[in-house]
């Protein structure tokens, strides 16, 4: 699969993405998680939406739906904002790029289409369910399956059905036989 980031080092985390078609799986180990020093946890860590408006239009959204927030990250390629942090984890997370991202997306494309979706012949980003007591005003907002466990589902597109578990504690990633 492509590399959605190169292995990337900062004070706060290490990074790679890797990039799934519609989605990019991030995998990070932090040393401050959003801002939040000394930070331990295992597992499937968080859910980022990416902000087409403004920060300041996400923000307005995000008080008319009551939903609490935060700034967890701001740097010079992106901001986060982090949502109802102290209700939920897998945290779930906006991001607002700070550069033209359309040829990124335009590279992750190509590149995925070459590489013909990897080992398990990846279609297409199916599903993501969380396992986790949601409060209803970010259910309301967002569209997640907040299900019985952590899970991001994928189509293959020869119908091989394919699970990975164990990869990452609490998350389980399953490829689907496209209908």
């Amino acid at each position: 699969m492509p590399f959605a980031w190169p292995l990337t080092e900062k004070d706060e985390y290490t990074s790679v993405g890797v990039n799934f078609g519609d989605i990019n799986i991030e995998f990070i180990s932090f040393r401050v998680r959003f801002g939040i020093k000394d930070t331990k946890f295992k597992g499937f860590s968080g859910i980022a939406f990416k902000v087409v408006d403004s920060l300041e239009e996400s923000i307005k959204s995000l008080k008319e739906s009551e939903l609490s927030y935060r700034v967890g990250e701001e740097c010079e390629a992106h901001t986060t904002l982090s949502i109802e942090e102290s209700q939920i984890f897998p945290t779930v997370f906006l991001v607002k790029y700070h550069f033209e991202t359309s040829g990124w997306v335009e590279r992750l494309k190509k590149e995925f289409i070459e590489c013909s979706g990897g080992n398990y012949h990846i279609a297409r980003f199916k599903s993501l369910s969380v396992s986790n007591r949601i409060p209803n005003n970010l259910k309301n907002n967002f569209r997640i399956n907040f299900g019985v466990k952590n899970q991001v589902c994928f189509e293959s597109s020869n119908g091989e059905r394919a699970v990975i578990s164990d990869l990452i504690e609490n998350l389980e990633i399953v490829i689907t036989p496209k209908n």
